[in-house]
């Protein structure tokens, strides 16, 4: 049975989700919290793993991060990786308060950048009792050092610094 909802993070943004739970078996249900990373929402695949996990036995809360998909946030489209990994502890908070789910027994599934996220949560947050990092980005710096030539990467930096006076400003964002 999957269940559309909206949960609020500490600071009140709204996270659209679902909880897709089991159609066998009495609950509470050990969770899976499920998130994409970067601007990636929750109907991008991550629907067609929670099908899989349910029909293993687990619950699924599938979100979007702020800022993107369905889920509320000021700045549209915009990364905070910090803020994401604190939306991520309230979806741990969030699923566990639910009756279906056995809140002794959660765990995290994170692709790309939420899978660096979902480690992080991992090593700092007893509730974890299990992390599946898929594709991991954990460490964003070095990645684009990789990726670009050095006239690219200092090209990219002068533009980071010039959204950054920019926004100092108050003008939209760009990036």
């Amino acid at each position: 049975m999957r269940e559309n909802l909206e949960f609020h993070s500490l600071d009140g943004t709204p996270l659209a989700a679902f909880l897709q739970t089991p159609d066998s078996g009495g609950g509470p249900f050990p969770a899976i919290v499920l998130s994409h990373g970067f601007g990636a929402v929750k109907e991008m695949a991550l629907d067609q793993y929670a099908d899989v996990f349910c029909e293993a036995g687990f619950a699924c809360l599938v979100y979007d991060h702020r800022n993107t998909g369905s889920s509320g946030g000021a700045l549209r489209g915009e990364i905070d990786p910090w803020q994401q990994i604190s939306d991520m502890r309230d979806a741990i908070t969030y699923v566990g308060s639910r009756a279906e789910v056995d809140a002794d027994r959660i765990g995290l599934w994170g692709t790309s950048y939420s899978g660096g996220h979902s480690l992080v949560v991992a090593a700092t947050d007893q509730r974890v009792k299990c992390v599946v990092s898929v594709v991991p980005t954990i460490s964003g710096h070095q990645n684009t050092i990789r990726a670009l030539t050095t006239v690219a990467h200092a090209a990219f930096l002068s533009e980071v610094n010039e959204e950054r006076a920019a926004r100092q400003r108050g003008d939209e964002p760009r990036m």
